[in-house]
């Protein structure tokens, strides 16, 4: 063997060994503060993987969706669940692939989730909840709603995704994009990079919260611990969401739907009284409740004022 081959190939094993070294940094980093507790949720098994879920109140149920995104878990309702748990039966589900459920490495689709939802309205809550979603989980949950319209009673989206954003469909690119951080090492490692917590405060302070001085360190972390739970396998959500396989064409479940819908729009969202009007467009019956001083996730930022106008609604 050549001497220079040798030394590429005692290079390329070093770089891997180090790459290695480092996922597995992250994975006991990430999660050494254990804030995503299991001790007060339950799990329901689903032929993917087992989801992870909460309970708690005495009233009628509610069941709470947060975002579709890897680094998202049920805590997002974390400043609401005990406000509205005083007048519902308040179930937080931890979607498969996010937070503390499992993490599978299969593609993860709109459908998948909407297979997913219904199950657990019927084996577990057993009955007929109202709900509430945030962002890319409007599309599942409005999609859930069009194909068994007894599903659920009243629905509430938070700043609901753009129709523009769900009709991109997968191309060459975006399918190259998604084999590259599905792969075992390299992929993870890219994957790790891109969850760092330095890039998740940055997207609190540009995208999830508009008043940086309310950005919780503890938040953070549990955003940070949840993206790297599971050996960093929420990588393979994070891939399928930026390869557009997440997306689905929603506008013609949004005309049919005939049940109350609110939707609760944050005005600080640059374009988002546009994506709104969309929605609204499509469906005149769509009630619309803007809300000043919040981003996309006014749960977390105006927990008190957000929490009182769900239960104003549903109450109506």
């Amino acid at each position: 063997m050549k001497k220079s081959t040798k030394r590429l190939l005692t290079l390329t094993a070093a770089a891997v060994a180090g790459i290695y070294a480092y996922n597995r940094f992250v994975d006991s980093n990430a999660t050494r503060k254990n804030l995503l507790k299991i001790d007060d949720g339950h799990y329901y098994k689903w032929k993917e993987g087992n989801i992870f879920y909460t309970r708690q109140g005495k009233g009628t149920p509610l069941l709470l969706v947060h975002d579709t995104d890897s680094r998202s878990s049920g805590e997002e309702w974390s400043k609401l669940n005990k406000k509205l748990a005083k007048s519902h039966t308040v179930y937080t589900i931890d979607l498969l692939g996010c937070g503390r459920s499992d993490k599978p490495s299969i593609q993860y689709t709109n459908y998948m989730y909407v297979q997913i939802i219904t199950a657990f309205v019927k084996d577990v809550i057993k009955d007929t909840p109202d709900v509430a979603a945030t962002n890319l989980s409007a599309a599942p949950v409005l999609m859930t709603s069009a194909l068994d319209k007894d599903l659920f009673n009243k629905i509430i989206l938070i700043n609901p995704v753009s129709l523009q954003q769900l009709a991109q469909v997968p191309d060459k690119t975006s399918k190259f994009k998604q084999d590259i951080i599905n792969l075992p090492i390299i992929g993870t490692f890219i994957y790790n990079k891109l969850m760092t917590p330095l890039k998740i405060d940055f997207v609190f302070r540009k995208k999830y919260i508009s008043r940086s001085q309310l950005i919780s360190t503890k938040v953070e972390d549990t955003y940070y611990e949840s993206a790297h739970t599971g050996h960093s396998k929420g990588k393979y959500l994070y891939s399928s969401i930026l390869s557009n396989f997440i997306n689905i064409n929603i506008s013609h479940a949004i005309q049919k739907l005939d049940k109350p819908v609110y939707i609760i729009a944050s005005t600080e969202i640059k374009n988002n009284l546009d994506v709104i009007n969309n929605y609204h467009t499509l469906n005149s019956n769509f009630d619309v409740i803007h809300l000043a001083n919040a981003k996309l996730y006014p749960q977390l930022e105006i927990p008190e004022k957000t929490a009182s106008i769900i239960n104003k609604l549903l109450t109506k």
